[in-house]
């Protein structure tokens, strides 16, 4: 009997049908049951460019104090500068800051979160930036404030409740582990919004696509703003530029150079040139380039800089930089939360932002991911 082996691959495949993305955020699907015989998992950056994974007994808590299951953390720029240090006294420290989690057990009754908001048992909640703040995982002793070395880079972690810690069970996992990635970008656009006084006609030019260029396309999506220009020299990232909400797209890497950049330009405009640009690259040469985008009345918008990739090439923005970074308020972070909420009503795939995934275990194959600028933004997952 001759059986075509070939034939009957197809005509499974054919019946099984062609598989769909899944774009199901990675959320718990129930209520996690915490039972009290769980052992506790850590990261320990042991020695320089390594962690080791390390079981560890789960302490217990009290007072204001709340015990969160670890979904997910990203890899920061910070995380990576620690990851590289060759010359450490003790353990290494601010690590793992960018997490999210669900609450498993609670130290007291009436505990609330930064907005009010009574904390229970299945709540999902993200730690936030604020000075003198506490957030401690599990290597053996606790902070009192500041971030212990390990951070969220755990699957559990002791957070103090109050005004570090927001409730957020109507975003999906991918929209909290970005919540630092939002708040900055959103932050700085709302600002632009005020000063420039963006409104739904004006036109405005994005230039770099990479992960503060996408994030300030799909802020201005949310704020209304449809006439967007990106421009980069990725034909991936242009394409997810569109999907981002951006209409028209250009290449830089057009062989005609500027003068055919200035013409596409006007072309979607009408014949004029830009209200605003958001320079989204840390070339030296990117705001020289964006200065050449907009119109004489224009404004240009710096903003490759505030994720910690790079220094800004206005020596104005290094002035207004508060040492170690921007602390944001109350108020900023109830905006960034709106924006994450409309991008996911409007279905702009912030998920995509994530593009590496690794477990706890490939915590160090993560870090190098990171290191070598691969993707966008690289986030570890506990499952």
């Amino acid at each position: 009997m001759d059986i075509k082996i070939d034939d009957i691959v197809k005509q499974v495949l054919s019946e099984v049908g062609t598989p769909k993305v899944d774009k199901t955020p990675f959320t718990l699907e129930r209520k996690p049951v915490f039972t009290g015989k769980e052992t506790g998992r850590t990261a320990v950056l042991s020695s320089p460019e390594n962690y080791e994974v390390k079981d560890c007994e789960i302490p217990k808590i009290s007072g204001k104090e709340i015990l969160v299951q670890v979904e997910g953390c990203c890899v920061s720029p910070s995380d990576t500068a620690e990851f590289m240090k060759e010359k450490r006294i003790g353990q290494a420290v601010f690590t793992g800051q960018q997490g999210t989690g669900v609450i498993v057990k609670l130290g007291s009754p009436a505990l609330q979160d930064a907005n009010g908001n009574t904390l229970k048992v299945g709540d999902r909640i993200v730690a936030v930036k604020k000075a003198g703040g506490s957030a401690s995982s599990f290597s053996g002793n606790r902070m009192h404030s500041g971030i212990m070395s390990n951070g969220w880079f755990s699957n559990y972690i002791v957070l103090q409740a109050g005004n570090q810690i927001y409730q957020v069970n109507d975003l999906d996992l991918e929209s909290r582990l970005l919540t630092e990635t939002a708040i900055a970008v959103n932050s700085a656009v709302q600002r632009a919004e005020k000063l420039n006084h963006l409104e739904d006609t004006k036109k405005v030019i994005v230039l770099g696509c990479g992960l503060e260029g996408l994030t300030v396309i799909a802020a201005l999506k949310c704020m209304g703003i449809s006439q967007i220009i990106a421009i980069d020299g990725s034909e991936a990232r242009l394409k997810l530029a569109k999907e981002f909400g951006a209409p028209e797209v250009i290449d830089y890497r057009d062989k005609k150079g500027m003068p055919a950049i200035l013409e596409k330009i006007k072309k979607y405009t009408g014949g004029t040139l830009a209200d605003t640009v958001f320079q989204c690259t840390i070339s030296s040469l990117g705001r020289s380039t964006a200065k050449r985008l907009i119109k004489p009345s224009g404004s240009v918008c710096e903003l490759g800089y505030i994720l910690g990739r790079g220094k800004a090439t206005a020596k104005f923005y290094e002035e207004t930089m508060p040492s170690g970074g921007r602390f944001y308020s109350s108020r900023d972070y109830e905006e960034c939360f709106l924006f994450l909420k409309k991008a996911q009503e409007k279905e702009i795939p912030l998920y995509k932002l994530i593009t590496h995934r690794y477990l706890l275990p490939q915590i160090n194959e993560a870090h190098w991911a990171a290191i070598r600028e691969e993707g966008l933004l690289v986030s570890v997952f506990n499952r």
